[in-house]
Protein backbone atom coordinates (compact mmCIF):
# COMPACT_ATOMS: atom_id res chain seq x y z
CA UNK A 1 0.00 0.00 0.00
CA UNK A 2 2.89 2.22 0.85
CA UNK A 3 4.67 1.84 -2.80
CA UNK A 4 1.11 2.57 -4.36
CA UNK A 5 0.75 5.34 -2.58
CA UNK A 6 4.47 6.65 -2.66
CA UNK A 7 4.61 5.97 -6.20
CA UNK A 8 1.37 7.76 -7.39
CA UNK A 9 0.45 11.25 -6.71
CA UNK A 10 -1.38 10.56 -3.91
CA UNK A 11 -1.63 13.57 -2.08
CA UNK A 12 -0.07 14.10 1.28
CA UNK A 13 -0.51 16.14 4.32
CA UNK A 14 1.52 17.10 7.01
CA UNK A 15 1.61 15.56 10.47
CA UNK A 16 1.99 18.51 13.21
CA UNK A 17 2.47 18.71 16.78
CA UNK A 18 1.93 20.92 19.80
CA UNK A 19 5.48 21.69 21.46
CA UNK A 20 5.09 23.82 24.33
CA UNK A 21 7.98 25.85 24.67
CA UNK A 22 9.61 26.98 27.85
CA UNK A 23 9.89 30.52 26.86
CA UNK A 24 8.32 30.99 23.59
CA UNK A 25 5.03 29.54 24.09
CA UNK A 26 3.38 26.62 22.41
CA UNK A 27 4.45 26.09 18.44
CA UNK A 28 3.60 23.71 15.78
CA UNK A 29 6.26 21.28 14.50
CA UNK A 30 5.95 18.83 11.49
CA UNK A 31 6.20 15.49 12.78
CA UNK A 32 6.12 14.16 8.90
CA UNK A 33 3.97 13.69 5.65
CA UNK A 34 0.66 11.08 5.75
CA UNK A 35 -1.43 9.52 3.77
CA UNK A 36 -4.88 10.32 5.58
CA UNK A 37 -7.34 7.55 4.72
CA UNK A 38 -10.18 8.16 6.54
CA UNK A 39 -10.42 7.32 10.42
CA UNK A 40 -6.06 6.64 9.90
CA UNK A 41 -3.59 8.16 8.32
CA UNK A 42 -0.35 6.28 7.19
CA UNK A 43 3.39 7.26 6.78
CA UNK A 44 5.84 6.66 4.48
CA UNK A 45 7.30 3.65 6.61
CA UNK A 46 4.16 2.13 7.08
CA UNK A 47 2.82 3.28 10.88
CA UNK A 48 -0.42 3.93 11.49
CA UNK A 49 -2.50 6.43 13.25
CA UNK A 50 -5.69 7.52 14.39
CA UNK A 51 -6.36 10.35 12.32
CA UNK A 52 -6.55 13.75 14.50
CA UNK A 53 -8.34 17.14 14.05
CA UNK A 54 -7.93 18.21 10.09
CA UNK A 55 -7.39 21.64 9.10
CA UNK A 56 -5.88 23.46 6.06
CA UNK A 57 -3.70 26.77 7.08
CA UNK A 58 -5.28 29.87 5.74
CA UNK A 59 -5.05 33.39 7.18
CA UNK A 60 -7.40 33.26 10.60
CA UNK A 61 -10.31 35.67 10.09
CA UNK A 62 -11.79 38.02 12.04
CA UNK A 63 -13.88 36.11 15.07
CA UNK A 64 -17.40 37.68 14.36
CA UNK A 65 -20.15 35.63 16.74
CA UNK A 66 -19.20 32.07 16.10
CA UNK A 67 -18.94 28.99 17.83
CA UNK A 68 -16.49 27.88 20.60
CA UNK A 69 -15.20 25.17 17.89
CA UNK A 70 -15.03 27.66 14.84
CA UNK A 71 -12.69 30.33 17.14
CA UNK A 72 -10.83 27.24 18.59
CA UNK A 73 -9.83 26.59 14.26
CA UNK A 74 -9.18 30.00 13.90
CA UNK A 75 -6.80 30.20 16.95
CA UNK A 76 -4.79 26.61 15.63
CA UNK A 77 -4.84 28.71 11.78
CA UNK A 78 -3.02 31.65 13.52
CA UNK A 79 -0.40 29.45 15.33
CA UNK A 80 0.21 27.19 12.43
CA UNK A 81 0.84 30.31 10.32
CA UNK A 82 3.13 32.12 13.38
CA UNK A 83 4.66 28.39 13.16
CA UNK A 84 6.10 28.73 10.02
CA UNK A 85 3.63 26.51 8.04
CA UNK A 86 2.95 27.74 4.79
CA UNK A 87 -0.80 28.56 3.50
CA UNK A 88 -2.75 25.94 1.77
CA UNK A 89 -1.23 23.36 3.57
CA UNK A 90 -3.31 20.34 5.22
CA UNK A 91 -2.63 19.54 8.45
CA UNK A 92 -3.48 16.53 10.70
CA UNK A 93 -2.51 17.86 14.23
CA UNK A 94 -2.72 15.14 17.17
CA UNK A 95 -2.51 12.05 15.02
CA UNK A 96 -2.58 9.52 17.85
CA UNK A 97 -0.04 6.54 16.59
CA UNK A 98 -1.46 3.02 16.80
CA UNK A 99 0.03 -0.30 17.87
CA UNK A 100 -1.76 -2.72 15.17
CA UNK A 101 -0.43 -5.33 18.39
CA UNK A 102 -2.32 -3.43 20.94
CA UNK A 103 -5.76 -2.23 18.99
CA UNK A 104 -7.48 0.45 20.55
CA UNK A 105 -10.37 2.82 18.38
CA UNK A 106 -10.64 3.41 15.37
CA UNK A 107 -9.21 -0.15 15.40
CA UNK A 108 -10.44 -2.87 16.41
CA UNK A 109 -9.51 -6.97 16.99
CA UNK A 110 -12.41 -9.27 15.42
CA UNK A 111 -12.22 -12.67 15.19
CA UNK A 112 -11.13 -12.20 11.45
CA UNK A 113 -8.27 -9.89 12.61
CA UNK A 114 -7.61 -6.46 12.38
CA UNK A 115 -10.55 -4.10 11.57
CA UNK A 116 -11.60 -0.22 11.63
CA UNK A 117 -14.18 0.89 13.39
CA UNK A 118 -14.81 4.45 11.77
CA UNK A 119 -17.19 5.51 13.66
CA UNK A 120 -18.98 4.43 16.95
CA UNK A 121 -21.09 1.82 17.22
CA UNK A 122 -20.07 0.73 13.43
CA UNK A 123 -20.01 -2.58 11.72
CA UNK A 124 -16.16 -2.94 11.92
CA UNK A 125 -14.53 -3.44 8.60
CA UNK A 126 -11.24 -5.46 7.93
CA UNK A 127 -8.74 -3.66 7.97
CA UNK A 128 -6.57 -4.31 4.21
CA UNK A 129 -10.20 -3.83 2.72
CA UNK A 130 -10.84 -0.37 4.73
CA UNK A 131 -7.40 0.91 3.84
CA UNK A 132 -7.56 -0.41 -0.06
CA UNK A 133 -10.78 1.14 -0.53
CA UNK A 134 -9.70 4.99 1.01
CA UNK A 135 -6.48 4.31 -0.86
CA UNK A 136 -8.10 3.79 -4.02
CA UNK A 137 -10.65 7.10 -3.40
CA UNK A 138 -7.08 9.26 -2.50
CA UNK A 139 -5.59 8.03 -5.81
CA UNK A 140 -9.11 7.97 -7.71
CA UNK A 141 -11.46 10.39 -6.43
CA UNK A 142 -14.72 10.71 -7.67
CA UNK A 143 -15.77 13.20 -10.18
CA UNK A 144 -16.48 16.32 -8.60
CA UNK A 145 -15.09 15.35 -5.06
CA UNK A 146 -12.32 17.97 -5.73
CA UNK A 147 -14.31 20.68 -6.94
Amino acid sequence: MVAALGAAPAPTETRVELVERRFRGTRMVAAGEVWRLGALCLDAVGRVYATGEVLVVTRPTHPNHRSATALRRNELRQLAVKSGIREGTAIVLDARPLDLDAPEPPLAATDAGLAVEWTPGAVPTPLADYLDERAELLLHPPRGAAD
